[in-house]
């Protein structure tokens, strides 16, 4: 069995996953992280990316590029320690490097992200260039930024056969599509400096994205609270005020970070920072009850664009099936407390790591593409355009759905048929929005177990069967419906 990969880069964090042999699972970096920080700095002589970069960021600030992916977006970063120079619609990154002033755009620091992936790839696999990779890109991204990032990762030698959004890269990874039920499922991402909410209909296997929002509100904002919970300790034991040192704060918003993490599985954290100011040296613990209180000051806005969002798309809480959490953040437990609160009857897909999912539902769609695929276009997926109805007596309520609108093509359903012994005949006339089919008629035995299929092929021509199982006896008809179906 071939192997293929997923590949997702945030703007904080990235990681890749490898589908083999039917399991998918996360591939370590050379640290055994299984999430790698998505940053790239630029030290005296070398360009360092992930961890490194990420070590070095403290003494090296204005060199060390992070929310690569936002300015690529074409979104202003108002804070950002590195100089970034606009030039019309191009930007660029200005850095100190070996020396003298360095210049490198958006589009080349993610080709850098990109090629350090593959290097971990290919610490896992020898033939990574000859395996099927599809790649992440938030829902927003034109046709031409999914272009552009597809070429990034292409150039660092990734074979790519798909561009898939985050919300459905999130919802494979919890095959959600399996389910044949019509269901709408929200995506809640939150990561390191954005946060995004997203409604998708899943209807025989296809997703079908109904609305989505996003907020410049992420991990970051969550880390400010800890340093200024932290800073207020410093001050009740030595009178000062850390935040007015630039290092000081620095360096207590690193452990911040350890803090947030460590309290997203254990009930209390040790925080210290050596020489943190003036010399002296700084131990407290942080337990989650006290982290709770104090994220509630950012929790509630976190949370306001579902509500906002579900208003948009005419639901209630009780209408959404299936809550997938994405992105670090939503680690946190009282966060996935407040969720459960809201949508107290909704599935909660926790079984993966929600900041490692994006990657696992890339992994799992390029499991599913053949090895054959055309890489110089897109690929294309048809589904049909609308509901396939049974209408008969014999069926309960006197209709069934046979095939929902935005399933994907082929198509292959069948349901059982009551059958009464006050009709000698059994009729079901096949409607398709205000259109007949056709009809399917068949007189049953006695004791007769009648079974409606469908199977709509790849050129949308649909063939309907009626058949009882016990005596084998059937009926059939072959439509050709040119317009069934659509492309997405």
């Amino acid at each position: 069995m071939s192997t293929t990969f997923g590949v997702h880069i945030g703007n904080t964090s990235a990681c890749i996953a490898v589908s083999k042999e039917g399991k998918t699972d996360v591939v370590a970096n050379d640290a055994g992280d299984r999430v790698t920080p998505a940053m790239l700095g630029f030290a005296d002589s070398e360009i360092v990316v992930g961890l490194s970069a990420k070590q070095g960021r403290l003494r090296n600030m204005a060199n060390t590029i992070t929310n690569n992916k936002l300015l690529m977006a074409g979104e202003k970063i108002e804070d950002s320690p590195v100089k970034i120079l606009e030039k019309g619609e191009k930007k660029r990154y200005q850095v100190d490097f070996k020396e003298k002033d360095f210049f490198m755009s958006p589009e080349k620091v993610l080709e850098h992200l990109y090629v350090y992936m593959h290097d971990i790839a290919a610490s896992h696999c020898s033939v990574v260039d000859q395996s099927n990779t599809v790649i992440t890109v938030p829902l927003g991204f034109s046709k031409e930024l999914r272009d552009v990032v597809k070429t990034c990762a292409t150039t660092a030698g990734f074979r790519v056969v798909q561009v898939v959004s985050e919300p459905v890269a999130a919802c494979l990874a919890h095959g959600i599509e399996q389910d044949q039920d019509r269901r709408y499922v929200l995506v809640y991402r939150v990561g390191g400096s954005t946060l995004t909410a997203t409604v998708l209909l899943v209807s025989g296997g296809c997703y079908s994205v109904l609305d989505s929002i996003e907020q410049r509100l992420g991990g970051s904002a969550v880390t400010e609270v800890v340093v200024k919970y932290l800073a207020k300790e410093f001050m009740n034991k030595y009178k000062m005020d850390i935040l007015e040192n630039r290092r000081g704060k620095a360096k207590l918003s690193v452990e911040a970070e350890k803090v947030k993490h460590v309290l997203s599985t254990l009930d209390t954290a040790h925080c210290y920072v050596e020489s943190l100011y003036d010399g002296m040296d700084f131990s407290t613990n942080v337990t989650r009850a006290r982290f709770d209180n104090e994220l509630s000051k950012v929790a509630s806005e976190m949370l306001a664009p579902i509500s906002e969002l579900l208003t948009r798309c005419k639901l209630s809480t009780a209408d959404i099936t299936n809550v997938v959490l994405a992105g670090g953040t939503t680690k946190i437990v009282k966060i996935q407390k407040q969720l459960a609160s809201m949508f107290p009857k909704a599935e909660m897909s926790l079984n993966i790591s929600p900041d490692e999912c994006h990657a696992v539902g890339a992994a799992v769609q390029a499991s599913l593409i053949t090895k054959d695929v055309n890489v110089s276009g897109p690929t294309k997926m048809m589904a049909i355009s609308g509901d396939i109805v049974a209408v008969s007596d014999s069926l309960e309520g006197g209709r069934a759905v046979l095939a929902y609108s935005d399933s994907i093509i082929p198509i292959r359903r069948s349901i059982p048929v009551t059958v009464t012994t006050e009709l000698a005949e059994v009729s079901v006339k096949l409607m398709f929005a205000d259109t007949c089919l056709g009809n399917l008629k068949l007189t049953p035995e006695e004791k007769a177990k009648l079974v409606l299929g469908i199977h709509i092929h790849r050129d949308g021509s649909s063939h309907f069967t009626l058949t009882d199982k016990t005596s084998g006896k059937s009926t059939d008809c072959l439509v050709k419906q040119p317009n069934l179906e659509i492309e997405i």
